[in-house]
């Protein structure tokens, strides 16, 4: 048995929309996090305060779908930030569900990291291009919602 064809390797490595997303994907989410560091959030801690605040609380569930998490990673990021005080993770309208609040150490915590966040975000759409990056996320909420089509046909 041979080896792989090494032009199809290359054509892999250019072309794959999974690896070359979530290399992207940790780019972004790196140069967010040099901005963000002073806060003491990761960006991915950000992104859940900021849920949680649109949301008023939600579900771990809702909260899993939302960001296309399995709830079990999800339930170790919550218990990191309900430990440091930012969420409160209690028991929904259900015995099954579990609803995620801000407290409000995590509601001040939010306020103060906003102004970071806008600053990592201007530096996107200035080299990007605001135009640009506008497009590039209607294209990525397109390809997720195909993913996530494509995934419950399998």
């Amino acid at each position: 048995m041979s080896g792989p064809d090494s032009d199809e390797v290359k054509a892999c490595a250019r072309n794959c929309a999974a690896a070359n997303v979530r290399r992207a994907s940790r780019a972004v989410t790196k140069l967010y996090g040099r901005f963000m560091s002073t806060t003491g959030l990761e960006p991915t801690q950000y992104s859940l305060l900021v849920a949680c605040a649109i949301t008023g609380g939600a579900t771990v569930s809702k909260l899993a779908g939302a960001f296309v998490m399995d709830r079990s990673a999800l339930a170790r990021n919550l218990a990191v930030m309900e430990k440091r005080g930012l969420v409160k993770v209690k028991p929904g309208d259900d015995r099954r569900t579990r609803k995620v609040t801000l407290t409000p150490f995590g509601e001040s915590t939010l306020a103060n990291a906003l102004p970071h966040w806008r600053e990592a975000q201007s530096t996107v759409e200035k080299r990007f291009g605001s135009e640009r990056l506008q497009n590039l996320l209607a294209e990525l909420r397109d390809l997720m919602e195909i993913a996530a089509k494509a995934g419950e046909s399998d």
